[in-house]
């Protein structure tokens, strides 16, 4: 049985309404929790996320996915590039996922990263396929910069959606203040988005102590230095921080 995913779009082509950032953080909590687990409670894995987005119910509509990761992949000026997500007209409900595995495989970190904002995609894009028999979409991640930069609406929502399937705000806020309490690290009150009553680290957490913690969560959700850095900054975990 497929799982059923929703959230505000318009009824007649499936296109989503504009979301704001915990709305696409509760979209990736319903999706991350029917992932498998490969022996960490933290950290997802490539192959369990592909295989949870096989078949998808998304506001009713049934999207499946086919994966390849055996070919390189390039845009259309003919530039090696991570991953292409693309629907086709004459498979509607169908979407297309190629991630250059040859090029990145070797980096698990921007490989699982690519795989999720892919899913973005899946989730976000195909869905407006199956009511539009016609139309096409392709979507190029062309490097790392597109993981945590881009400017494009459609990017940035396929971007946030994967921040908080990859590493959600409560579970990282947990691991901050048990790695930040072991470390004898000070941690004080402050607005955030993480979990409701714990403290966040202050702006005078010294760079070296900060870079450490930063190494120790990213490998605990099985993502990169610069990952953490931007789901800190975007949950507010550092005190003073702008998102």
């Amino acid at each position: 049985m497929s799982l059923a995913l929703s959230y505000p779009h318009d009824p007649a082509t499936g296109a989503p309404r504009p979301l704001a950032a915990e709305a696409l953080w509760a979209v990736a909590a319903c999706l991350r929790q029917v992932v498998a687990r490969d022996g960490s409670p933290w950290a997802l894995s490539t192959r369990a996320l592909v295989a949870a987005v096989s078949q998808l119910q998304v506001n009713g509509r049934q999207i499946a996915s086919a994966w390849d990761f055996g070919q390189r992949v390039h845009d259309a000026s003919g530039r090696e590039v991570f991953g292409v997500f693309e629907t086709d007209p004459s498979t509607p409900g169908l979407a297309l996922v190629s991630v250059n595995g040859q090029l990145i495989g070797e980096r698990p970190d921007l490989e699982l990263s690519t795989v999720a904002h892919e899913v973005g995609h899946i989730v976000f894009d195909a869905p407006p396929s199956v009511a539009e028999p016609t139309r096409r979409y392709r979507s190029v991640t062309a490097g790392p910069h597109c993981l945590d930069g881009a400017s494009a609406r459609t990017e940035r929502r396929a971007n946030e959606f994967m921040g908080a399937l990859l590493v959600p705000p409560q579970p990282l806020h947990l691991r901050l203040v048990a790695r930040a309490r072991s470390e004898k690290l000070p941690m004080v009150h402050a607005p955030h988005r993480g979990r409701p009553g714990c403290r966040v680290l202050p702006p005078s957490t010294p760079p070296d102590a900060l870079a450490g913690l930063t190494a120790a969560l990213a490998g605990d959700f099985g993502v990169s230095d610069r990952f953490i850095a931007v789901r800190l900054r975007r949950y507010r975990l550092i005190a003073g921080d702008v998102p």
